[in-house]
């Protein structure tokens, strides 16, 4: 099975399922390379910090994040 077939099929299951899936991908991301993309990310909210301090953007509550994400994601 390819990688497009693999996610076209996990469309079709519960929003549970699809997480449970993603939960286990993560899972099974070996030691090595998950210090590797907690650097990643550690990198990206530093930018992102810097930013927010250098006025480059104007940060929105988490509420009204969360809002727009399952507006989009939720149909």
């Amino acid at each position: 099975m390819t990688k497009a077939q693999i996610l076209e099929a996990a469309k079709g299951l519960t929003l549970d399922d699809r997480m449970d899936i993603v939960d286990g991908l993560i899972a099974s991301v070996g030691p090595q390379e998950q210090r590797e993309i907690d650097r990643a990310w550690t990198e990206v909210a530093k930018s992102r910090l810097r930013d927010i301090e250098n006025e480059k953007v104007k940060p929105i509550p988490g509420e009204k994040a969360i809002e727009a994400i399952a507006a989009k994601y939720l149909r």
